[in-house]
């Protein structure tokens, strides 16, 4: 008979050797003489060279040996197609049977138990139940099932292996393992009393000799594999010698005593879930029927148990994210939270995982992801967790989808100084407008020891944290708008303030052009009439000095007049490219008598590199002369005035500071408003006037307080103003050169 070769022939080749490699020890003694050249099918040697293993000589040698081949044909001829090591299974299985090697040929019939035995048993498993159904999650179920058997069949049980079915079927992996030899302490009797967590604490669970076999994934072979008869069919079978077993795994059969051993499936509600494998003492005859129907009812009560348990670990899980989710909206939306929507929403999906260390990442101003937040105790350094999120940060940058890591700790794509504790970990992007601007890093650590250990992150929980990091993204991106709502409500309440400002200016210049004009025409004729009385006294008349100092104030008065009046204008100005150093310097001499007179301390300090500017250095020389005059009137007799200019960002900063009595800070900020102030604290319109021409250079003018100074008076001119001011072509020369060009 033929063997038809199947996707799976590479494992089936490996399996066939293996068997042929038992076959051939018992034969000749050891594998190591066939390699050498002894024959395991004749007594004569074999004709070819040495090889260095059994494996070499059997894919190399033996299948194309005519002894070899001969005994296949005889015994089933090979169908087309057939290559490799599979063609001789016939052969290999018939010389089994014919020697009694076989699963029970030759075997001793298990004794059958008598009534009290089948009762003590039946009562521990029954025991066992309430705990193998309250269990908290797959593992401790696991380990309950295993403890049950250990304990309800003490006297038989050796080894006990569970393995997990995979997705699709797609292998066997080793969920949980029992081997009585390390225990420290033996598994309670059938009429003993069941305790998983004593038996757990003495290490007779998941021992190191299983390290290799939890490793690796067993492949199902549906054509000759017991372990996939037991999947795809949920048969049971009980194999008497493994070692001799042609229809198990390798590395399986490694790992097993070669007592008899029972292979059962453990169904759920709509698929087998496990493959339970227990192998009893080599002493034993194997497994009776009603052990068996036993074995089959409790492993049945576990599958059960799991998938009850997984239902109320996904409700439990889908309560605790509906709770995430509410708390993170009902954080979002109050009116000044105490943390970032980034750590609300973090706190939010680690609560929600059950995570033991949280950490967020965000876009700094340089580009890079800083860190934002850490919660818990992740017991890793700054640099290490930086270092994490600029990973992080390339990846989302090419892949934006959230992404399962199993061992972080471990993973050579990740800093070499993070915990070996940081076990499986769900990483999410935080992407608004297109953009990454941060990642989410929740881990659960596995600690050596501990109960139950980490579970990974599955897809529920990468869809989870997809949905808070959205709300955390569109949280920010509210913010943004809030802020700029905000910068936009002050800047029209400024407008609006300003507006308020121009039409009192505006009040007070048209009722001050009105007043000045009136004034002008008596100061006209007192300057006059003293002047004609001037002319007719003589030369030494005492009275001549009086008629000067009349003469003079009223022609100070009628300068004054005509100042305000052009300010009161609102002429446009008329820009020169000026120091400002020479007009600060021009408007102190102005104010020289003044500052003699007060016996008032001046405090200058002029800055060597201003730049020149483009302004009129008339309303600009007034604007000094008012804010000097404003401090003059303030401070008292003997105190300090400090003149000061520099040169800042983008401006051309003049500060003016006295140190007379301080003022209130509402008094501070009305100080540019006319007639707001008394006479002590300002000239009234005076500073009202100089806000206003500043305006009109593209400038401003604040007033403040600070240490042994009550009034500070800064006046920032740009500079970038300025030098667009002199890019743009003279209108004047333009109208010049058509002048010329019409002459």
């Amino acid at each position: 008979m033929g063997v038809r070769k199947t996707a799976g022939s590479a494992m089936a080749d490996a399996q066939i050797v293996g068997g042929w490699k038992r076959y051939a020890a018992r034969k000749v003694g050891t594998p190591e003489a066939v390699a050498e050249g002894a024959c395991y099918l004749e007594p004569r040697p074999c004709p070819f060279e040495a090889r260095p293993d059994f494996e070499s000589r059997f894919k190399e040698d033996c299948v194309h040996c005519a002894r070899l081949q001969g005994a296949v044909e005889r015994v089933a001829p090979a169908g087309s197609g057939a290559a490799g090591a599979i063609p001789t299974l016939g052969l290999l299985l018939r010389l089994v049977e014919a020697e009694g090697l076989g699963s029970a040929a030759g075997a001793p019939r298990p004794a059958d138990e008598d009534e009290e035995e089948r009762v003590a048993r039946a009562t521990f498993l029954l025991r066992a139940l309430p705990a193998l159904h309250a269990a908290s999650g797959a593992r401790r179920t696991e380990r309950a099932l295993l403890a049950s058997i250990a304990g309800a069949f003490s006297d038989l049980t050796d080894t006990i292996l569970l393995f997990e079915v995979l997705a699709d079927a797609a292998g066997l992996r080793l969920a949980s393992a029992y081997r009585r030899a390390d225990a420290r302490i033996g598994p309670p009797p059938p009429e003993g009393a069941f305790d998983v967590e004593t038996l757990a604490q003495s290490g007779a669970f998941d021992g190191e000799v299983f390290d290799r076999l939890r490793d690796e994934i067993l492949p199902l072979d549906e054509d000759r594999d017991l372990l996939a008869d037991a999947v795809f069919d949920g048969r049971a079978a009980q194999v008497m010698r493994p070692g001799q077993e042609l229809r198990l795994p390798t590395i399986l059969v490694e790992h097993l005593p070669d007592g008899p051993a029972a292979i059962l499936p453990v169904f759920g509600r709509e698929r087998v879930r496990y493959v339970l494998v227990l192998s009893s003492m080599p002493e034993i005859a194997g497994w009776t029927s009603d052990q068996m129907e036993l074995l089959s009812a409790i492993a049945a009560q576990a599958g059960l148990a799991v998938e009850g348990g997984a239902l109320l670990d996904f409700a439990r899980r889908r309560g605790a994210a509906a709770r995430a989710v509410h708390d993170l909206l009902a954080g979002l939306v109050k009116p000044a939270p105490a943390e970032s929507p980034a750590e609300t929403a973090l706190r939010a999906l680690a609560d929600a995982t059950e995570s033991s260390h949280a950490a967020a990442w965000t876009l700094g101003p340089d580009g890079r992801h800083a860190l934002a937040c850490i919660l818990g105790r992740p017991d890793a350094g700054e640099p290490d967790l930086i270092e994490v999120g600029e990973s992080l940060r390339h990846w989302f940058e090419a892949d934006a989808t959230p992404m399962l890591l199993h061992d972080l700790g471990n993973d050579p794509r990740f800093p070499g100084g993070l915990p070996e504790a940081w076990g499986t970990a769900l990483a999410v992007p935080l992407v608004a407008d297109d953009r990454v601007w941060g990642s989410f890093l929740v881990v659960r650590e596995s600690r050596l020891g501990a109960e139950p250990a980490a579970l990974p992150y599955d897809g529920e929980d990468a869809a989870l944290g997809t949905t808070i990091a959205l709300l955390a993204s569109l949280a920010r991106s509210r913010d943004a708008a809030r802020d700029v709502t905000g910068s936009m409500e002050r800047r029209l309440r400024d407008a609006e303030a300003q507006l308020r400002h121009l039409e009192k200016v505006a009040v007070v210049g048209e009722r001050g052009i009105q007043l000045a004009q009136d004034i002008r025409n008596p100061i006209s004729a007192i300057s006059g009439f003293a002047k004609r009385m001037l002319k007719g006294l003589p030369a030494g008349n005492e009275n001549r000095e009086y008629l000067e100092i009349i003469l003079r104030e009223a022609d100070r008065l009628e300068r004054v007049l005509a100042e305000q009046i052009s300010m009161a204008q609102m002429t446009r100005p008329r820009l020169k490219l000026q120091s400002l150093n020479a007009i600060v310097q021009e408007a102190l001499e102005l104010q020289s008598e003044e500052l003699v007179r007060r016996r008032v301390r001046l405090l200058k300090r002029l800055s060597p590199d201003l730049p020149s500017l483009l302004i009129d250095p008339d309303k600009i020389r007034q604007v000094l002369s008012n804010v000097l005059q404003h401090a003059l009137q303030s401070v008292p007799s003997g105190g300090r005035v400090r003149v000061e200019t520099r040169n800042g960002t983008g401006v051309v900063q003049a500060e003016v500071a006295h140190d007379g009595p301080k003022v209130a800070g509402e008094t501070l900020d009305r100080l540019f408003v006319p007639f707001s102030t008394s006479r002590r604290y300002g000239a009234g319109v005076g500073l009202a006037v100089a806000y206003q021409m500043v305006r009109e250079h593209g400038g401003e003018i604040r007033a403040r307080s600070e240490g042994d100074w009550s009034s500070i008076v800064t006046i920032y001119l740009p500079v970038r103003e300025n030098q667009d001011r002199r890019a743009k072509p003279d209108r004047r020369a333009g109208r010049n050169d058509r002048r010329r060009r019409l002459a």
